[in-house]
């Protein structure tokens, strides 16, 4: 349907299936998406059905990173370990922005991976796994971004070789925060202090945070070695040497007979 000539819009619906499903109302308009709050009640009207769209650009606009969430799971045998990046981004104009065009020139936003990351993939978030690629050691986001704030996030794969792993902010930062599931991690950088341990989903983690971390800030995680398997050729070296030694021990008490 099409609003009026003041941007008003009426309809009925029915609900149905599972009683516990959301109902909401989706615009378009300057070939972005936009979506009204959950339906609450029997009858929605006013500010709760209220759906806001806004002038699009390709042009750069202010965003600001308010804050950024670093988690890094314990190590797997091997001593891989599983990281997830969490970005509250806000844009802070009036006007949606655009991509120019597919090349990292053009994308809406970027960040920079870390050395030796692998198995990338775009997690649960605001921005959708097919507006997102990964080239060149870097993030780059091509999903139109209206004004406001949304949730970016990722994960990657870093083996033990990563570590110290240093990171920079690379924009003005409002709250860095870095939770660690090893308990002997620790985590080194602009106004970082360790605060409570959290709980998440049953694991058990240490907290740091950083206030007002500026482009220029850098943070270094260091963790302990992990325990390494046991390679196949060692202990068949070893069973070699051993089985020497006691081949020169038996030929001694032979020799003494």
């Amino acid at each position: 349907m099409r609003t009026s000539a003041t941007g008003e819009y009426a309809f009925t619906y029915r609900r149905f299936g599972a009683a516990e499903a959301m109902y909401f109302a989706s615009s378009s308009y300057g070939g972005v998406a936009y979506i009204s709050k959950p339906f609450q009640s029997e009858t929605t009207s006013g500010d709760d059905a209220e759906i806001d769209v806004f002038d699009t650009t390709s042009r750069v606009v202010p965003m600001t990173v308010r804050g950024r969430h670093l988690i890094i799971s314990a190590p797997i045998p091997g001593g891989e370990r599983r990281v997830t990046e969490v970005f509250d981004l806000s844009n802070d104009s009036t006007v949606a922005r655009l991509a120019s065009n597919d090349t990292p020139q053009g994308a809406v936003w970027s960040s920079l991976l870390p050395t030796g990351a692998s198995h990338l993939q775009v997690s649960n978030g605001d921005i959708p796994a097919q507006a997102v690629k990964f080239v060149n050691g870097r993030a780059f986001v091509y999903a139109p971004f209206a004004p406001g704030l949304k949730q970016f996030v990722y994960t990657y794969t870093l083996s033990q070789d990563a570590f110290p792993l240093s990171l920079p902010a690379e924009r003005p930062t409002s709250v860095f925060e870095v939770l660690l599931e090893e308990p002997n991690a620790v985590v080194k950088g602009v106004h970082m202090r360790q605060e409570g341990p959290v709980d998440i989903e049953g694991r058990h983690f240490q907290r740091y945070l950083a206030p007002d971390v500026p482009a220029s800030g850098m943070m270094t995680v260091s963790v302990a070695k992990a325990d390494m398997p046991i390679n196949v050729w060692y202990v068949a070296g070893l069973i070699v040497v051993i089985g020497g030694l006691m081949t020169v021990t038996l030929a001694r008490a032979v020799r003494r007979r």
